[in-house]
């Protein structure tokens, strides 16, 4: 082929759902055969294979660069002067004011980026991870928004949950209590603090041997991660909160999902929430707060409750362990709607668009 369909984006992570979904999508495309490279301003040594500088790179007419968006960066002024038809992917912008008196860098950052998201409204492909996010778009100007959601490889999550690294990593981890689950960034849009007071009203009324287990970074927000070590040393649950930092899909990620008794989610915003997902992969029934993108990815599934009564939200995960019937019927729903996230359905999306985009496959 004459044609290359790279991707962009200013940092490729590991354990980054949006890091995570660029290299999916660069595995896909090398399968079918299309030259391909992820385009990145920092390249974590793990996937240096799939990526290179941004900065080096020349453009081509003849090339698709989609453009991973979801904060301010140099990136944006970067693909104004490609020839590439350049495809928009939007992953949505957390709105800055979480991060007021947390990190102002990177508040700035993500005020840029609702600033800087004006100046691609010229863009022909536009593409959303989410109906949340496609909506959104369409608020703001953008017409004729496409929705893929995220490709997240199963059976690499099954591998890393099948070593013996993960093993061991359950056993520092975990202690045969019942585990009650959340994984994201540790940042104030994902409101560990509002799942601690949960852990406290859960410890004292419900059950005072299980654990909440916390998984995630907190490199963006460490004034907030400071506050939450405060406030479960306050609340006297050092030994019923624990923070087990990030763990990626090859580190045994998968194996904490296999482990837990309930994903619980009190985040008040997400542009799509991947953990919802690989939750419903391990059979582990998701109650959430229902806001931003979390209904959009649960659809009828799970459980959502639109206020944050910790009596409440308690019962519910309690009524979980109770209640067997009602359990099944939470992960039944779970898995049907688990069928519009399977790897052979997103890459067929992703194949519709490319043929839209007059790419040969």
């Amino acid at each position: 082929m004459t044609f290359e369909i790279n991707q962009i984006l200013p940092a490729l992570v590991y354990g980054d759902a949006i890091g995570n979904h660029a290299y999916e999508l660069w595995k896909l495309l090398r399968r079918w055969g299309i030259k391909s490279t992820i385009l990145a301003g920092y390249i974590d040594p793990r996937y240096a294979h799939a990526g290179r500088d941004y900065r080096a790179y020349k453009g081509n007419p003849k090339n698709i660069l989609i453009y991973h968006y979801s904060i301010g960066s140099q990136v944006t002024s970067f693909i104004q002067n490609l020839a590439d038809r350049v495809v928009l992917y939007y992953h949505n912008i957390t709105p800055a004011h979480f991060f007021r008196g947390i990190n102002q860098q990177f508040e700035q950052e993500l005020v840029a980026g609702r600033n800087q998201l004006r100046s691609l409204q010229h863009l022909p492909d536009v593409v959303a991870a989410s109906d949340y996010n496609r909506i959104e778009l369409e608020q703001v100007g953008f017409r004729n928004v496409e929705v893929l959601p995220y490709l997240v490889d199963f059976s690499r999550l099954d591998r890393g949950a099948d070593t013996p690294s993960a093993a061991k990593m359950c056993r520092d981890l975990l202690d045969g209590r019942r585990i009650l689950l959340f994984v994201g960034r540790i940042a104030p849009n994902k409101c560990q603090h509002d799942l601690v007071h949960l852990m406290r009203y859960y410890h004292k009324c419900i059950d005072p041997d299980t654990r909440l287990l916390l998984v995630g970074h907190s490199s963006n927000a460490a004034v907030y991660q400071l506050q939450l070590d405060i406030m479960v040393q306050r609340l006297e649950l050092t030994h019923h909160v624990t923070f087990a930092g990030q763990v990626g899909t090859d580190d045994g990620l998968g194996a904490l999902y296999q482990a837990a008794h309930a994903f619980v989610c009190m985040s008040e915003h997400e542009g799509f929430c991947v953990p919802i997902i690989e939750s419903m992969h391990y059979g582990l029934p998701v109650v959430a707060y229902r806001s931003t993108g979390v209904p959009y990815t649960l659809g009828s599934s799970g459980v959502l409750f639109t206020q944050k009564r910790n009596e409440y939200v308690a019962e519910v995960l309690h009524l979980l362990n109770e209640d067997q019937r009602f359990r099944s019927t939470i992960i039944m729903g779970q898995n049907e709607r688990l069928k519009a996230f399977q790897a052979d359905v997103v890459a067929e999306r992703f194949r519709e668009l490319l043929l839209r985009w007059q790419v040969k496959l």
